[in-house]
């Protein structure tokens, strides 16, 4: 039985979209790896010609797996914000910890910079991010911005993350150089986006340059980590902690926090304040789930 090695690029019910060396086969997958859990979308696999038909014989060690959406080995993470619909900060520090947590590298993309009255009056400030995070400013509409991503995005997987409506697919389309993908439009009266994407679908921009293309609110739920731990991911409150009374000090409660002074200053209020509500929502996850 000949086999060759591919990748998942596509999943439609029970069949899987494997790129590979003899171009893209339509499989399915043997009942033991059904059994054994979901075969992902990004996963490296082990592709057999069983007659007429291909199937997944093996899934290769992932890197990492996001779980909302179900995707694997991801390197980067696109975090994508806009003037409309007005920045959630807090999926944008959820979505942070969580590619932190799965070792992916995020950035954050201020996208319709080509919207400048709007943006100006709406006043997307993403100072607390400048020192934590890398930024860039871009605009599918006018290309201003796409060379800088695609060299960011070379020779690696990336994932586009963030609310509906940003432009993730309008900047896939301008790093692709074609429509590809459906955009959707801005329901102007509640000021919040139609998801067009349905699917999880990686697509080729060459030299083992990929892009993933994700629902809207993608990875909002996926945090699992233990409340206390959670300051571990907050690199710019990290630079002040060893200077508090308490080693373990979450920078919630304790006494002779080191953290907290700065709020304000090095530190922004804003990130502070979510931290606290996401440092809450961890810890009443976990006592929901020993009750």
């Amino acid at each position: 039985m000949k086999t060759f090695d591919g990748r998942v690029i596509k999943a439609v019910a029970s069949k899987f979209f494997v790129d590979t060396d003899e171009g893209v086969k339509v499989c399915f997958a043997r009942k033991k790896l059904k059994s054994a859990g979901n075969i992902f979308v990004g996963d490296y696999v082990t592709v057999a010609k069983d007659r007429d038909s291909f199937v997944i014989e093996e899934v290769k060690p992932r890197s990492n797996q996001l779980i909302r959406p179900y995707v694997s080995n991801i390197d980067v993470c696109f975090i994508v914000v806009a003037c409309e619909p007005q920045p959630d900060f807090m999926l944008v520090d959820k979505i942070i910890v969580n590619c932190l947590e799965q070792r992916i590298t995020p950035v954050l993309v201020k996208n319709k910079c080509d919207v400048f009255n709007i943006c100006d009056v709406l006043n997307v400030d993403l100072a607390e991010y400048k020192d934590i995070i890398k930024i860039v400013e871009c605009s599918a509409e006018n290309l201003m911005g796409i060379d800088a991503l695609a060299q960011i995005a070379k020779g690696k997987t990336v994932c586009f993350a963030g609310q509906s409506a940003v432009g993730k697919s309008s900047l896939i389309n301008a790093m692709l150089g074609s429509d590809v993908l459906q955009v959707g439009e801005l329901a102007k009266k509640i000021k919040r986006g139609k998801n067009t994407t349905r699917r999880t679908e990686i697509l080729s921009l060459g030299s083992d340059t990929y892009l993933v293309d994700t629902c809207g609110f993608s990875m909002l739920e996926a945090i699992d980590i233990p409340p206390e731990n959670l300051r571990l991911y907050y690199d710019d409150f990290e630079q002040f902690r060893p200077m508090c009374k308490f080693s373990a000090c979450t920078h919630i409660d304790e006494p002779d926090c080191a953290v907290k002074p700065h709020v304000g200053r090095e530190i922004g209020s804003g990130r502070y304040q979510r931290y606290k509500a996401l440092f809450d929502e961890l810890k009443q996850r976990r006592d929901t789930k020993y009750d």
